[in-house]
């Protein structure tokens, strides 16, 4: 469908109008976002967009008051071409970002990089970045979430990468499954995925296994397991909950807790044949009533006590917690601080009759980056996407520097990957996961319900089904009222 000025959907520059519209949006997202639930760990109250502080390994947050470190990074001198990144990152990440960009420059004599700071805001969404395009000024490349994509494409925001992908040689087999489903709308190919950013492998405390008797090399394998784990885990003092099993509505926020535990229970969220949202699906229903049951089952969400509020560890880290799905900062994080805390990893436990096996309820979240409409040296931008997201050289160049891991499965970086104390629990998620959040063009807003419909059924203010369906209700309203607007 054609818009009224004749441009095609995802042909056009984002308008003023439209770029205030998204930024909207992200605020609302924000807004429902605030009401999650936490349990007083740092940087987890998940947005509606990402598990992550900015860079996909979410880790704790800084001391309040604590000056965040922002670089920013001028082209090598003497090229012929320059380009801009508008980087979402900060701190030691964003050093790593500049590491790589100077790589970059080693490598070839006739592309500089600059790198300019661009914090991502509510749901990833980035106002300096679109209010840049929307002014007729974007960069050449920017970070972006995945699943903005399909939003962002029905916005203009976004060129179509698919010449330079099929020019190249690039195949939908040289990355991830999941990842290149990702990069992909509409039969198009919009972004590069470069960071997999692996949700979750399940972590269990082997120490306080052994203590309450509980085999500290055999993690439970369905949900049933966890439940009689707890029991002897659990432990109460003076109405406080003071030992947990595990605080399933607390995976790094209540939208990503649903997905966790609904995969793992066998759900789906988006039926795309329909192009419908389905956050009432029978499974995913189960599995947020189980949240809810345990919560009700140690006395309300509220009760849980199991680390002090200023903690700048992830609380697993405190000993309290039994078993915990962890991003890879936070893992690293309790290793450094905790060396001599004994720490089991495998995969998620999961739920029959929706779910067959452990690790179903794992999922790939990450970063892309894409160029955006407009960009005045796209063939430049594109060389250095290609070279630090699809070529051997340049993947290895960002595990030395930014320290993600690669989408690109090909990457010969994974021999070192696989084989790390820390990170093979991540590499045998990404050989064996098949989800991500569902790549919808009002995907923020759906998050966001979650977030807010998930707080609402833990604590005891809708029924699991009634949150689901308002949910889902929502969501396709906002849809349609999305679909009205930009064709």
């Amino acid at each position: 469908m054609a818009h009224e000025d004749g441009s095609k959907p995802a042909e056009r520059l984002l308008t003023r109008r439209e770029a205030l519209r998204a930024l909207g949006a992200g605020a609302a997202a924000l807004a429902m976002a605030a009401c999650g639930v936490t349990t007083g760990s740092p940087g987890q109250v998940g947005s509606a967009g990402s598990t992550s502080q900015p860079g996909g390994k979410k880790g704790g947050a800084k001391p309040k008051g604590t000056p965040t470190t922002i670089i920013s990074k001028k082209a090598a001198a003497g090229r012929k071409t320059n380009i801009t990144l508008f980087s979402v990152f900060s701190g030691d990440i964003q050093k790593g970002w500049i590491q790589l960009a100077q790589k970059y420059e080693g490598v070839q004599k006739d592309v500089g990089v600059q790198i300019i700071y661009s914090p991502a805001g509510s749901s990833e969404n980035n106002p300096k970045l679109l209010a840049s395009i929307a002014g007729g000024k974007p960069p050449d490349l920017a970070h972006m979430s995945p699943f903005n994509t399909a939003q962002w494409v029905e916005l203009g925001i976004m060129s179509d990468l698919t010449k330079y992908v099929q020019r190249d040689g690039i195949k939908g087999e040289d990355f991830w499954p999941i990842s290149w489903e990702q990069m992909n709308y509409k039969g198009k190919v919009w972004q590069v995925q470069w960071d997999a950013d692996p949700n979750f492998p399940l972590f269990w405390n082997q120490d306080l296994f052994e203590k309450v008797g509980l085999d500290p090399d055999k993690p439970p394998k369905t949900i049933d397991e966890v439940d009689e784990y707890s029991k002897k885990i659990n432990q109460t003092k003076k109405g406080k909950v003071t030992r947990i099993g595990m605080i399933p509505w607390d995976t790094y926020g209540p939208s990503n807790s649903l997905f966790t535990w609904g995969w793992a229970f066998g759900g789906d969220f988006y039926d795309p044949k329909k192009q419908e949202v389905t956050p009432d699906n029978d499974y995913v229903v189960r599995a947020l009533e189980w949240m809810v049951n345990y919560a009700k089952d140690v006395g309300g969400p509220d009760k849980v006590s199991v680390a002090p509020p200023n903690l700048q560890l992830h609380p697993f880290g405190t000993g309290n917690i039994g078993m915990a799905p962890l991003v890879t900062q936070n893992y690293i994080e309790i290793t450094q601080a905790k060396p001599n805390m004994k720490i089991g990893h495998g995969l998620l436990p999961y739920e029959g009759p929706g779910a067959t096996k452990p690790g179903q309820g794992a999922w790939l979240g990450g970063w892309a980056v894409f160029i955006p409409t407009g960009a005045p040296n796209p063939d430049a931008a594109w060389d250095f996407i290609k070279w630090f997201s699809a070529t051997d050289e340049g993947t290895k160049a960002e595990w030395d520097t930014v320290k993600f891991i690669p989408c690109y499965k090909k990457a010969s970086v994974f021999n070192e990957i696989k084989k790390d104390p820390v990170m093979k629990a991540y590499y045998d998620v990404i050989v064996t996961t098949s989800h991500a959040r569902p790549n919808i063009p009002v995907g923020a807003f759906y998050y966001a319900q979650l977030d807010t419909q998930v707080s609402n059924a833990v604590y005891g203010k809708a029924t699991p089904i009634q949150a689901m369906r308002t949910a889902k209700q929502n969501t396709m309203k906002e849809w349609r009222r999305f679909e009205q607007q930009h064709g």
